[in-house]
């Protein structure tokens, strides 16, 4: 008796060893565009570095200043050039599952894994619900899509699915070798070569490359009307600063795609943004074009005096120039309160400058608009958990209703699940607990720590 309760102590002063440090940590509040902005100035200089050593040419180098120029233009203009998000000692959860898992293995040894305890059988489990491929996590999806390949490897639409899921979660390069090898199985595909293209694209942070322009070309070659290629095409163009050659591709494209094509906004935001940094009328070029203005998302766009000026402030007046955007924002909506996007981009600045009940209000807002609309819900019960402190505090009811509603439109919500099973647990409801950490646990790969924490929750409450 005494060696499980001295391993037990051990176990807790070196989580309290390891944890001390965390809790004592202070954080200070830094701006997302102070980070990009610094980035960005050190590959101007870069650039200005390499064209004095010859290594660029002038054309090479005017390209690659009018890329960065754009991606500064984007970073400032990204949700309001709103902040970092500040880690907060209510950021419990790591916390919370450093404690609890020690407790729990010890309560399980104290049922299951003493060694004078007779021999029991391991109960069967239920089996992992058979859930669509497209509806459940990406993690699960990629996993469920290697075991399509691994069934037939020839599956070239099991290929660019699995390409375009890991693009989703940030695993560039594997996208790349997915996209690869579905272009070895399918050569002549247009749609495959454009998407190799495009992961290619985002493998050299947003520039077409040479090996990307090739492979546009190719797409473009098999099927003239292609998007994705007739874009990218036209964006190696503009980075190479043969903007009349860009915006030429555009507005054939723009008039060529139909009403409501997906790509339609940001095509209109790259002709207004590459037309006004070349000075050229794109009527000049298409003199019947039909202007399709992108959509006002209502936040105030910075133009790049602006972001030459924020850079010059100190923090303190930095904050508040950003704060006054918001707030401009705040007010517009007040003018135009059906502005669902508006909502939901004051929301996020509200997010992310720390204000959570204000932007809990926001959220609120937008739902009124688009009820039910699972991106909302999820943004809206983040903040509304911050508000309760989760896992410090009881979650309110207003809480629980948004998961509740959130699992009703997206049952593999794991955030959902995750807090709805703690209520059920707080509420004495043990079934519903278990019911909902099932589904979180059949919705992760076998090999995750989480699973395994989960799994442990399980044969607690089950009994096991």
């Amino acid at each position: 008796m005494m060696l499980p309760l001295a391993l037990a102590l051990m176990t807790a002063l070196a989580i309290a060893a390891l944890l001390l440090p965390l809790l004592r940590r202070r954080f200070e509040p830094t701006r997302r565009l102070d980070h990009d902005l610094a980035i960005y100035k050190d590959q101007l200089a870069e650039v200005e570095r390499e064209q004095a050593a010859g290594h660029l040419s002038d054309s090479e180098a005017k390209a690659a200043r009018v890329e960065i120029e754009r991606r500064i233009l984007t970073a400032a203009a990204a949700d309001g050039a709103a902040s970092v998000p500040v880690p907060q000692r209510r950021r419990f959860l790591p916390t919370a599952i450093a404690i609890l898992v020690p407790l729990v293995a010890l309560g399980l040894y104290f049922q299951i894994g003493r060694p004078e305890l007779p021999a029991q059988p391991f109960a069967e489990r239920p089996k992992p619900p058979d859930t669509n491929v497209a509806a459940a996590a990406p993690m699960e999806m990629v996993r469920r899509l290697r075991e399509r390949i691994e069934k037939d490897p020839k599956d070239v639409e099991a290929r660019l699915a699995l390409g375009r899921a890991q693009l989703a979660i940030g695993r560039v390069k594997e996208a790349v070798e997915s996209f690869r090898a579905a272009q070895q199985i399918a050569p002549d595909r247009a749609d495959v070569l454009s998407a190799l293209g495009e992961a290619l694209a985002f493998e050299s942070d947003g520039v077409v490359t040479l090996p990307a322009r090739e492979v546009f070309t190719a797409a473009l070659a098999r099927d003239p009307q292609n998007p994705g290629a007739r874009f990218y095409l036209g964006l190696a163009d503009a980075q190479a600063g043969n903007a009349t050659s860009a915006l030429k591709r555009w507005l054939d494209l723009e008039a060529d795609s139909p009403d409501g094509a997906p790509w339609l906004d940001t095509l209109a935001r790259e002709i207004a943004r590459v037309a006004a940094q070349a000075g050229i009328d794109p009527k000049t070029i298409r003199p019947d074009r039909k202007e399709r203005k992108p959509r006002d998302s209502g936040m105030p766009q910075p133009s790049s005096d602006d972001v030459k000026r924020l850079e010059q402030l100190p923090p303190e007046q930095r904050d508040q120039q950003i704060r006054a955007m918001v707030d401009r924002l705040a007010e517009r909506l007040k003018e135009t309160p059906g502005d669902v996007e508006g909502w939901r981009r004051l929301a996020r600045a509200r997010a992310v400058l720390g204000e959570q009940d204000k932007a809990a209000e926001a959220y609120a807002a937008a739902d009124k608009l688009k009820p039910d609309d699972p991106e909302i819900l999820a943004a809206w019960a983040e903040v509304r958990l911050r508000l309760d402190e989760a896992g410090v505090k009881a979650l309110s009811p207003e809480t629980i209703a948004i998961l509740k509603r959130l699992e009703k439109v997206r049952p593999d919500n794991g955030l959902a699940l995750f807090f709805l099973a703690q209520a059920d647990e707080a509420a004495g409801d043990k079934q519903g607990a278990v019911g909902r950490l099932r589904r979180l646990r059949d919705l992760m790969p076998a090999e995750t720590p989480a699973r395994a924490a989960i799994e442990k929750r399980l044969q607690v409450l089950e009994g096991k």
